[in-house]
């Protein structure tokens, strides 16, 4: 081929980079030295502005395996590599295990590393987790299996789950990983004796992994940024290797995956951030909004763009959703632009009930669905997964085919579990928790009280729980019948150990289902019995991805692929024309002709958790503008006067975020003609909401809230505060109420001074 003939130039030639992109997009593309912030807003062409940008890189000569692109999904990454292929002209697929960056001889990879933090972690620690004195045939801990190996934690430590719930315990260590703090570190700043245990437990906790060679998802991150602290070669060696590094929704990353990507960027510089402030959503797994709010103080030099054009909205939902989120303060300012000016207005629709709002909604879609819409390109969103019931049985009655996202995962159905269990102590018999999975599965009579006198000899004589099995005979405490079922597990192990030395993931399995007669132990007659046996065959249908790849590798990658896959980036592949119903917090990434936003109401959306907490009640705020910017043609907010959530039956008052929406972008809808807000959406006039103009939720405002815990319980509480009731307060003397929101009042005191007062603690009497 000449060289007038190669992919890269016959990619410039085409003016495919290029050409299609707007201004600021360009510009992106067109920076490739030091460090660079992409400001870009929901439907903004992110994607295509950092995959052409990729690709620019490469056609300028730069080598791919010097490109490393991070992201968040696999559904991400695999978008990106397809497009970069179609850019650069690649039909051939690249080598499914390449040189992982490290161009040796004629294997240079054709393509960038592209995945997500935790698989790049994961390959890293594959080839280098020795060097920290580790075996790098470790297994990854899913949250089922963390959830298992915290219960026996607390178990040895003899603390009751009414004490202390090993979920509890899971998001402490959570929070404590994503700050890169160690249990002695997370020890010193224990405040009570509930988080001492909490971090006693998190040192066991650590210890139980070591023991079990095995890995939760934080410690890939971190076991990579101590890798890199601790042997500098091997830090060198991956900065030499990637010297051009872009991270993609960086707005989403914690202190450790910060970590790692500065440790990586400071001898190149040639970093490249992309992300939205306005969509973290993500504290409560933690993570950090500073660390792209502060991107410039860090890089002084940093080129910034802003993308603001969107691609995929009405202006009429880009201006509401700006509304809304324009009351967040210390955010970058952008303003979203479309030339998509025409549309229907954003529904806002009244109902009278949680039940009724389920009908509301489904009604709306079916009529979209007549005028083309199809049920794929619906989503109903909810704040929390205790709102779906209702409508999948609206579904259900509608014969309205629908798919919950983020309920019981493929993989995380009992026989899949069981078999991956497997899988996973044939690699690595060491791995405790899989092992008492499997140990009866099927059902082979070794019970607890066996397995009980196993650990207790396996502690006498400081053994790991796989030696003693093997050492059964030496058991005194057991019976001839229970040792040899034992000799049997052992032996259909240790076979399956040889043949995974010969054999692909897909045979190996098939191997092992023979040896423990799983078919014939699922299909007992019934037809749930059929169901769980198919989902054991669809498991061998991925496998077969990997038939091409060398037999513990293929193991291995199938075990890694499996632990890091989210139920997200299934939901493209879903081919069924089906409504989809999601929480918010999942909904990131996707887009919808219309979407739903149920439960529009002070306490749910936003979050009672989140009413007095300003940072919580942020991230609300991003959440219902992430939800909003969903919605490429239609839009529908509803709320309920009231409903029965959690055991109660409340009377919420609709959420603040419909407040701060201009009247001009909305169509009032109420199912009462007696409803204030009726009355409103007939005339046109928010001034009957309130008996005067609507003022949008000042967050600043409440952010001064007063919090005074000196309750006072007098008869100030035993009638209810409206607007212009008089009150006096011991510190700011008598004034007037000016509005009452949501358990809120904004009270205008007689000295001019302003404040507002949470109702249920404020010491408040009304005169």
């Amino acid at each position: 081929m000449k060289a007038t003939d190669t992919p890269a130039h016959a990619a410039k030639k085409s003016g495919l980079i290029l050409g299609t992109l707007n201004e600021p997009q360009r510009k992106a593309v067109e920076h490739t030295k030091g460090p660079l912030l992409i400001l870009a807003g929901a439907g903004s062409g992110k994607t295509k502005a950092l995959t052409h940008r990729i690709a620019a890189l490469i056609a300028q000569g730069i080598p791919p395996w010097q490109i490393l692109a991070v992201t968040f999904t696999n559904k991400a990454a695999k978008e990106m590599k397809s497009r970069i292929e179609n850019l650069l002209h690649l039909t051939e697929q690249s080598p499914f295990d390449s040189s992982f960056g490290l161009a040796q001889g004629d294997q240079q990879p054709r393509l960038p590393i592209m995945g997500t933090f935790h698989s790049i972690c994961a390959r890293i620690l594959r080839k280098d987790i020795e060097k920290l004195g580790r075996d790098r045939s470790f297994v990854i801990y899913d949250k089922d299996d963390q959830e298992r190996l915290v219960k026996q934690v607390l178990r040895e430590m003899k603390v009751e789950e009414a004490e202390l719930k090993p979920r509890a315990v899971l998001s402490s260590i959570g929070r404590f990983k994503c700050e890169a703090l160690s249990p002695k570190e997370a020890l010193k700043d224990a405040t009570s004796p509930r988080m001492e245990t909490i971090c006693k437990a998190f040192a066991a906790y650590e210890k139980a992994l070591r023991t079990a060679n095995a890995l939760d998802f934080d410690d890939l991150m971190l076991e990579v940024v101590r890798l890199f602290h601790e042997v500098p070669a091997v830090l060198d060696r991956y900065q030499e290797t990637w010297r051009y590094i872009n991270v993609d929704e960086y707005q989403d990353t914690n202190h450790a995956q910060y970590l790692f990507t500065t440790l990586l960027a400071q001898k190149y510089r040639n970093l490249c951030v992309i992300g939205d402030p306005d969509q973290s959503i993500y504290a409560f797994r933690g993570a950090d909004i500073r660390n792209i709010l502060e991107f410039r103080k860090e890089y002084k030099d940093a080129t910034e763009i802003k993308l603001e054009q969107n691609y995929r909205s009405t202006q009429l939902i880009l201006s509401a959703a700006d509304a809304v989120i324009a009351a967040n303060p210390d955010r970058p300012k952008k303003k979203m632009w479309s030339k998509r000016t025409e549309g229907p207005k954003v529904l806002v629709h009244e109902v009278e009930s949680e039940r009724k709002e389920a009908e509301e909604a489904l009604k709306r879609i079916t009529a979209l669905r007549a005028e083309g819409v199809a049920l794929n390109d619906q989503v109903i969103l909810y704040r929390t997964n205790a709102q779906s019931r209702l409508f999948e049985e609206a579904c259900m009655r509608l014969s309205i085919p629908y798919r919950i996202v983020g309920g019981v995962k493929f993989y995380a159905r009992r026989e899949v579990k069981d078999v991956l269990a497997y899988l996973h102590v044939i690699l690595n018999p060491a791995d405790v928790v899989s092992l008492l999975r499997i140990i009866n599965v099927p059902a082979r009579k070794i019970g607890e009280t066996t397995l009980e006198r196993i650990r207790e000899w396996s502690s006498f004589n400081n053994t790991s729980l796989w030696s003693s099995l093997q050492r059964a005979d030496e058991i005194q405490d057991l019976n001839e019948g229970t040792k040899n079922r034992i000799r049997e597990f052992v032996k259909i192990v240790t076979d399956l150990q040889e043949d995974l030395k010969r054999l692909a993931v897909a045979d190996l399995t098939v191997r092992l289902l023979q040896r423990i007669g799983l078919e014939k132990w699922l299909k007992d007659g019934t037809e749930e019995g059929e169901e769980r046996w198919q989902n054991v065959e669809e498991l061998l249908s991925v496998m077969h991805k990997y038939d091409h790849l060398e037999p513990g590798l293929s193991l291995t990658s199938f075990l890694e692929e499996v632990a890091l896959v989210s139920e997200v980036d299934r939901l493209a592949e879903l081919k069924d024309d089906a409504v989809t119903l999601m929480t918010v917090h999942l909904c990131k990434g996707l887009e919808f002709g219309h979407v739903t936003v149920a439960g529009c109401e002070e306490g749910i959306f936003p979050h009672a958790s989140s009413l007095y907490d300003r940072e919580q009640l942020e991230e609300e705020r991003r959440l219902m503008y992430v939800a909003m910017t969903r919605a490429k043609t239609h839009l529908t907010l509803l709320f309920a006067r009231s409903r029965m959530l959690w055991g109660e039956t409340k009377s919420n008052s609709p959420s603040r975020f419909l407040d701060d929406l201009p009247d001009g972008v909305i169509e009032r809808r109420s199912d009462s003609v007696l409803s204030s807000f009726a009355w409103a959406a007939e005339r046109g006039q928010e001034e009957a909401l309130t008996g005067g103009h609507v003022e949008p939720y000042n967050q600043e405002k409440h952010l001064k809230m007063e919090f005074n815990q000196d309750v006072t319980l007098d008869d100030a509480s035993q009638e209810p505060m409206t607007e212009g009731t008089r009150v006096e307060h011991p510190k700011f003397g008598q004034g007037t109420v000016a509005a009452v929101r949501g358990g809120v009042a904004d009270i205008a005191f007689d000295s001019g001074v302003k404040k507002s007062f949470a109702l249920s603690i404020a010491p408040l009497k009304i005169l």
